[in-house]
This record gives structure tokens, C-alpha cells and sequence, in this order.
């Protein structure tokens, strides 16, 4: 098909994307009536390219497939294809027949009789894979069956998480003791070897000091409240694999909904509505997801400004050419359903992606639409811009606003995407975060409209400081300072050896050279960018997937969380939490706070869930292999007596019904001094979303002296005098008495 349009678009000079849209009408007209829906685009797609037998991810595909193979491949052969088997069962969660497989496997070792079938790199898997499985094991007969608020897997691993079936630790002790006395430089088993011991409560002291992990190296640095899992008692623990989530209020009841989902296009949607009672109902089977399918990551947004918050489900990251999956545009109907809209909106593609980005790009009061879509050397996926067109629908005007993130010659690898106005030129400007060290990560700063109309874009990173090649993954545009100008975080994502990230993580931990990427927070100046990591205490390993910022203390500072791990099951390193002190510096709160979760960690959202004042966080947890599901969590903020807060739900006429894009100045006295505290209204991070309601700490404030809001697109500027502590309120834009919401606290 690409050669053919090659050739077409050189006889005509036809651009290319539109010769795609007219080759993509006639592939969907000529498949039928039925398969112009989009359940039937998504169900073609996952049997051809999810399902494809050659997909990594399918372990139980494979462990059948290995299975069939070893019982007909020659002698000296059937050992490989075992190992293979093994390993393929361990990640697909079928753990007891793994160490079946991998024990026989183990015994021939240990006898010596594989050294004419296995290769040495293949024989040194086994002792690794079989300790691993019988580390799996005790979590499932653990962690999975008895799941007390994830104490079992929350590091260093609490009296109530230990583990009350010892074989699976017990036996994985053994193997790693093993191993270390072989090799004591062999960094990623002796993580596990202390994880063992944690889950029998016999760590610091049953670990021999030689392999010991001290109990230093996580303290603290700050004594921050511990924050509850409560998603247990809510019913929103949802066990899947990796995902997205969204928390927001989906019907305008002034209360915050959840949304949740898991990756695999056989699994679904999962949709909680706050009762306002302390309590949820899942609703997904009534509000019309069911066939929707899974998706990696999801962004809200109400696109077509009806005052209900709409979704974008985004599919067929990390799968390169098998990742051509479309995404789901889902129009919230306002009455607790659903309807798939992709196709009647112009919004159908299929590349592989996991990230985009709402924002009014053309200052028309309608919100647009940016898609960071995964290229490398062999496929290109170009990025998307979705420009509103006002009708429900969009148009694609990539090629015009100068933003074909990838081509030919430069391919980038897009992970991260997030929009903000860098200049405070009033216009909406994008951050493109990209996942190959040979590549940098870009900065487009928008200039506006052209004499045709069309917005444009300027690629600018080299002349602002922002030209540094690293690999990364999560961003997002924040101002952490308060100084009234967007900085930019981006989390490294980049191992420094062949071995898990786990390697480098402990020797982080015990302050060994490493080599892995970090974590890049760039302060804006003014126009230009200064990588400040190192001077606020965040050049640290930050090997986040999911990552997103709040107010942990209502003290006005945004704080970070990031859900790190990655697709090896041996990669169970804790989620990090840091505190932003003052504006001056990061200080881990990890495990004082009650957040290092080993499992694998992805979508994060704060919202006041509850209504008290403070924000609590809903993390999706769970990997990418079908074993490696885990329990969503959802920590409840403590410090809803600390410090004061106020929350605004803002309302455009002018600018997008949502405000996406608008900034707050609030400014307080506290302490007997004016402070200034700034905030814009986002849903957050590029993987996991935030509420669109402003949310805002305000520390020991005595009083709100004044609150300036600045409407995106349209440029309106307010200023209110007569705002309350502690309240919550509606503003539309041009009206100019804010509406105080009454809303009682939740008893979760």
C-alpha cells in the first residue's frame, strides 16, 4: 500500500496523508457493513496483529507452541525448547507448571547433563527463572488471595504483608543463596534474595551480611503521612494488567468518577460512579464499553464542548508493526454511557501510540487533539494533529502545522507527549518526550496561524537548552517553583547494562556507579531551560512507565509520583514518590508514605476523590505479560486538617468548555506574607489522568487575597476578590460571581 501511494503521490503531487485517508475509506467500505463499526475494526485488528503468533506478549501461545515443538525436535534439542517453555508459562502466570519444567531442567544442570544441548547463556537462565517462579508462587499464594491494602508487596514489606505460605520464599531463598555463592556480584538476584526474606519477616536479620540490602537506604527524607490503600474497600482493586486510568466527574454531579483499563483488546473498560455515599457501582456493562476493548492509556477531554467529559483510549504501543491499532474516540452521552465515535469524527489511524494531548492549539475556543505515535528505523508512524472543526468532527493538519514528528532519515519514538505555553505567549505549545538514546526529545513552540489559516509550529529545542539526546519516557509541564512559568519533568528510561533495571536500581541504593538514565526537570527562564535535577535532588534512576504530579501536603508546592518497573518479571523495583520542599528541592517520601509497591506500576491520577480537601492518588498497576497482573490501588490523603486548600471547577464560554490550558494565580497570606501560588488547569502526565478541576493547596494560608484566572484561547482575564478557604466553586467564564458548590466530605 505505502509503494502505492509513493507512486500516486509523485504522479499527482497529491499529499500523502490524504492519499492514506481515501486508500483507508476504500479498505473500510470494501470489508462490509458490519466491519465500518469500530467493535468489528477493533475485533479485526487484535485477531490479525494482538493474536499474531508472533506477538511477545502472548505467553500462553508460546508455551503451547514450545510445547508442541519439544515433543518432536530431536534429543539434543528438546531441552532448548523446554527452557523456553518454561519461561513462557512463568509469564504466563501458569507459575506451578514452570517450576515443574524449569525443576527438571535444574536437576540435569546440576548433574551436568545439558552441556551438549544448551548453549552457556541458555544454561544460566534456569537457576534465575526457577527462583523467580518460586517467587511468583508465594505472591500468588499471597499477595494475589489475601490482598490486605498490597502490604505484601509494599517495600520494605510490613508485618501485616508477610507471608502465612512460606514454600514459594522459602525455596527461592535457596536458589539465590545459591547462585550468590557463585557469582556475589550478581546485583539483581540479591535484590530478590532480600525481597524473600521481607515476605517471611526475617529481614534485616535472617539475610547473610554479605548479600544484606541495609534497612538505610529506604529512609525517608521527609516525615510525610502515611497515605492508605483503600481501593480494596471501594471495590475499585481491579486485577488486570497494565493500563490507563482517568478520575474526573463523568455525569456533573460534582463527584469524582474512575476509570480504568488493561491492555490486552480482549479485556475491557472499567467504569466506577461515585454513589456519594462512600461508595462505587461499576457501571461498564451499561454504559455501553463492553466492546470497546482495552487500551494502554486513556486522555479526557469534552471535544465537542457539550459539557461532558469525553475519552480517547490510545492502542498498539510497544508492538512496532504489530501495533496498528486503531484508537477510540468514546462520546460521553451524559447519562452514564458511552458511544465509540472515532471513525464519524475523523479520528480513525492506525500506528502504535500510548500518548496524546489535548489542547486549543488555534485559540478557537474548540479543543485539538496531538498524538505521539512509536516509529523506529523499519516503520514510521508520523505524529497527528487533530485540528476541531467545530461539528463533532476533525481534521488531520500534521503535515501543515509542521509537526511529522519522524521521517525517513530522523524516527522518533514518541512515549511521552504534553502541551503548555512555554512563553506565555497565550498560544499552546508541545513537548515530545522520545524512548532512544540516539534520538533527543523536542520542543514545538506554536506561532500561531499562517495566512491560510493553518496553525504552525517551530521546532525549537536547541536554541532554549533543551537539545540534550537522552532516553525517556513519562513527561508532563508543571510549574514547580511558582514562579508563573511552565517547566518541564521528564523521567529517563534507559538501563545502563544488558541485565533488569533492578541491577541499577541497587546500585543506586548502595552508592555504586550506574549507568542508567535519570530524571530531567527543566526550570524555565523565561523563554529558555536550565536542567535543574541535579541542584533540586532528582539526578536519581526514575524508570517510570506511569507518572503524574500533585499536592501530597496541600502546602501549594506539586509534588511527583512516578509508577516505575518494566516488562521483565524481574524488575520488581518500588514506585518513588518525591516531595517538592519549597520549590527548592525533591525529597523522597517513598517509603514513609506507604508507596513502594514492588509490582509493576503504570497509569497514576491525583484526585480528591473523597471531597475532604486533599488529593488522593489512583494508581493502575499490573505489566504487560499475561501473568503479571496486580491489584489497582488507591491511596487516601491524611492531610485533609493540615494545611488549607480550595478547588475550582472552571467553565469557558470563550475558550474550551473544559478550560484546558486556562492559568490560576491565586495569591494568599500566609505567615504574615503575600504568596503566590500558580496552577493551569491539565489532566497531568502523559501516561495516567488527572482531574480537570483545579485542585489547589495553599499551605497556612490565612486568607485568599485575590484569585486571577486567564482563559485559554479566548484571553479573557478575571481577577475575584470574595474567594473563601476551604471551598469549592464553579466559575464560568465572564460571569462575575463564582458559584460556591456545597459539597460534604466522603466516608471512605
Amino acid at each position: 500500500m505505502n509503494l502505492i501511494i509513493n507512486f500516486l503521490s509523485k504522479m499527482f503531487k497529491i499529499q500523502k496523508y490524504l492519499l492514506k485517508i481515501l486508500f483507508l475509506f476504500l479498505i473500510i467500505s470494501s470489508c462490509g457493513k458490519k466491519e465500518t463499526t469500530m467493535a468489528e475494526l477493533i475485533k479485526k485488528t487484535a485477531t490479525e496483529q494482538f493474536f499474531a503468533h508472533e506477538n511477545f506478549y502472548l505467553s500462553s501461545a508460546r508455551a503451547a507452541y514450545f510445547d508442541s515443538i519439544s515433543k518432536i525436535a530431536p534429543a539434543n534439542q528438546k531441552d532448548g525448547y523446554n527452557l523456553k517453555k518454561g519461561e513462557a508459562l512463568l509469564y504466563a502466570g501458569k507459575t506451578k507448571e514452570a517450576i515443574k519444567v524449569l525443576e527438571d531442567l535444574w536437576g540435569k544442570s546440576k548433574k551436568g547433563s545439558l552441556r551438549y544441548n544448551l548453549d552457556s547463556n541458555e544454561e544460566a537462565k534456569i537457576g534465575p527463572l526457577l527462583a523467580l517462579s518460586y517467587l511468583r508462587l508465594g505472591e500468588q499464594e499471597n499477595c494475589f488471595h489475601h490482598h490486605d491494602a498490597s502490604a505484601s508487596c509494599i517495600i520494605p514489606i510490613a508485618p501485616k504483608g508477610f507471608h502465612h505460605v512460606q514454600e514459594g520464599s522459602r525455596k527461592a531463598i535457596l536458589l539465590y543463596e545459591d547462585m550468590l555463592s557463585y557469582n556475589s556480584h550478581d546485583l539483581t538476584s540479591r535484590w530478590l534474595l532480600n525481597v524473600a526474606y521481607m515476605t517471611l519477616g526475617e529481614y534485616p536479620s535472617g539475610v547473610p551480611e554479605k548479600f544484606l540490602i541495609p534497612e538505610s537506604v529506604f529512609q525517608s527524607e521527609y516525615p510525610l503521612k502515611k497515605f492508605e490503600d483503600i481501593a480494596p474497600k471501594l471495590g475499585l482493586n481491579v486485577n488486570e494488567l497494565s493500563g490507563g486510568s482517568v478520575v474526573d466527574d463523568f455525569n456533573n454531579d460534582n463527584l469524582l468518577d474512575v476509570m480504568a483499563s488493561s491492555w490486552f483488546p480482549t479485556h475491557h473498560l472499567r467504569y466506577f460512579v461515585n454513589n456519594g455515599d462512600g461508595s462505587f457501582t461499576e457501571k461498564s456493562e451499561t454504559a455501553g464499553i463492553m466492546e470497546t476493548g482495552g487500551g494502554l492509556n486513556m486522555v479526557q477531554a469534552d471535544y465537542n464542548n457539550d459539557g461532558f467529559l469525553d475519552v480517547l483510549i490510545l492502542r498498539g504501543a510497544w508492538m512496532g508493526a504489530s501495533g496498528k491499532q486503531p484508537n477510540s474516540l468514546l462520546r460521553n452521552n451524559g447519562d452514564n454511557t458511552f458511544t465509540d465515535v472515532t471513525i464519524e469524527a475523523g479520528l480513525l489511524s492506525f500506528h502504535p501510540t500510548q500518548t496524546a494531548v489535548w489542547a486549543d492549539f488555534n485559540n478557537d475556543g474548540l479543543i485539538d487533539l496531538f498524538i505521539g505515535n512509536e516509529s523506529d528505523k523499519d516503520n514510521i508512524y508520523p505524529c497527528e494533529l487533530y485540528m476541531n472543526n467545530g461539528d463533532g468532527t476533525f481534521s488531520n493538519d500534521t503535515i501543515n502545522a509542521g509537526l511529522t514528528v519522524s521521517d525517513a532519515q530522523n524516527f522518533y519514538y514518541v512515549k511521552g507527549v504534553t502541551a503548555a505555553d512555554y512563553n506565555n505567549d497565550g498560544w499552546m505549545d508541545i513537548y515530545v518526550s522520545t524512548l532512544h538514546s540516539n534520538s533527543k526529545n523536542l520542543l514545538f513552540m506554536n506561532k500561531g496561524e499562517d495566512k491560510e489559516g493553518h496553525i504552525t509550529f517551530n521546532e525549537v529545542g536547541a536554541n532554549v537548552g533543551l537539545d540534550e539526546k537522552f532516553s525517556s519516557f513519562p513527561t508532563w509541564s508543571f510549574d514547580y517553583n511558582n514562579d508563573g512559568w511552565m517547566d518541564i519533568f521528564v523521567a529517563g528510561y534507559e538501563r545502563g547494562t544488558s541485565f533488569p533495571i533492578t541491577d541499577d536500581i541497587v546500585r543506586e541504593y548502595l552508592g555504586e556507579p550506574y549507568h542508567a538514565e535519570t530524571m530531567h526537570l527543566y526550570k524555565n527562564n523565561g523563554g529558555t531551560f536550565t536542567d535543574v535535577a541535579n541542584e533540586v535532588g532528582l539526578n536519581r534512576i526514575g524508570y517510570a512507565m506511569g507518572a503524574n504530579y500533585g499536592d501530597l501536603d496541600n502546602d501549594g508546592y506539586l509534588d511527583i509520583y512516578l509508577s516505575t518497573g518494566e516488562v521483565s518479571f524481574q524488575s520488581t523495583i518500588p514506585n518513588k514518590v518525591f516531595r517538592n520542599n519549597l520549590g527548592e528541592t525533591f525529597q523522597d517520601v517513598t517509603t514513609v508514605g506507604g508507596f513502594g509497591n514492588i509490582q509493576k506500576g503504570h497509569a497514576v491520577s491525583f484526585a480528591d476523590i473523597d471531597n475532604d480537601g486533599d488529593q488522593d492518588i489512583h494508581v493502575v498497576m499490573g505489566g504487560a505479560f499475561e501473568g503479571d497482573i496486580f491489584f489497582n490501588s488507591l491511596f487516601r490523603n491524611p492531610y485533609q486538617n493540615e494545611n488549607k486548600w480550595v478547588t475550582f471547577t472552571l467553565e469557558g464560554t470563550k475558550a474550551n468548555r473544559s478550560a484546558i490550558g486556562s492559568k490560576l494565580e491565586i495569591t494568599v497570606m500566609e505567615n504574615g506574607k503575600q504568596r503566590t501560588i500558580f496552577n493551569s488547569i491539565s489532566s497531568g502526565g502523559s501516561f495516567g489522568c488527572s482531574t480537570l478541576r483545579a485542585e489547589i493547596g495553599l499551605g497556612k494560608a490565612s486568607k485568599i487575597i485575590q484569585l486571577k484566572i486567564i482563559w485559554a484561547g479566548s484571553g479573557t482575564q478575571q481577577v475575584f476578590e470574595n474567594i473563601k478557604l476551604n471551598t469549592f466553586y464553579k466559575i464560568l467564564e465572564g460571569n462575575s460571581q463564582p458559584q460556591e458548590i456545597k459539597l460534604k466530605p466522603l466516608n471512605i
